[in-house]
């Protein structure tokens, strides 16, 4: 996925990137921007040596992209569901009452949900050190 950015900073072979938006953003509801002003700056690898100023084209890979997706929706929701049926399952073991059977299911399935994203957050660092999940500026826009 390439997107459009104009580099606001550099820390040695890093840039921070503001990205521009394009029209196509303010009718998408995917996140949280909407069709506010709110402005995106990432960190981005810098290996064109783009200055402080100029227009870039960033990039991240649609493998990487799928990927961090997968890693925070999916794992999440799996672990929710995962936590609800062993909940049930669990509920009976306990002989817990029949009315609390599916309060105690719901708050098993959070509580493994909490856990996945516990785990997503304690990794983070990791993640943050592959270069799979860094984008990176591949061409400067403006000379």
């Amino acid at each position: 996925m390439r997107e459009k950015a104009i580099v606001v900073s550099k820390k040695g072979n890093k840039a921070e990137v503001e990205v521009i938006r394009t029209s196509a953003c303010a009718k998408c509801k995917a996140c949280s921007l909407g069709s506010e002003k709110k402005v995106i700056k990432v960190w981005v690898q810098n290996d064109v040596n783009a200055n402080v100023g100029q227009v870039v084209e960033i990039e991240i890979e649609n493998r990487a992209l799928i990927s961090a997706t997968f890693i925070m929706y999916v794992i999440p929701l799996v672990s929710f569901l995962l936590g609800v049926i062993l909940g049930l399952n669990f509920a009976n073991t306990l002989n817990i009452n029949i009315a609390w059977e599916e309060p105690f299911s719901l708050l098993t399935g959070l509580l493994f949900m909490s856990l996945a994203f516990l785990a997503i957050y304690l990794n983070n660092k990791r993640f943050e050190k592959s270069r799979m999940f860094t984008s990176r500026i591949v061409n400067i826009l403006d000379e």
